[in-house]
């Protein structure tokens, strides 16, 4: 993923498409190895600021607490 182009799609995106993503990016940096959670971590970098930026700390606090506590729900195991 294009870092550049996801700072200018995160803003356009919906709090439900936000939670997605932040979701995937969570799975992707926590159950990821190598370039692919280097990535991840990125990318996680990024959505939090966006998230910050909406006064939606909590909704990728709650996102990354569930997939924290419950990596089945990544659908990799």
């Amino acid at each position: 993923m294009k870092i550049d182009r996801l700072e200018h799609a995160l803003p356009k995106m919906s709090e439900k498409a936000l939670v997605r993503f932040v979701r995937r990016s969570v799975c992707q940096a926590l159950m990821g190895a190598g370039k692919a959670a280097d990535e991840g971590r990125q990318v996680l970098d990024l959505v939090y600021v966006e998230c910050s930026r909406r006064g939606k700390e909590k909704l990728y606090d709650t996102v990354y607490a569930i997939i924290s506590k419950h990596p089945e729900r990544c659908g990799l195991h």
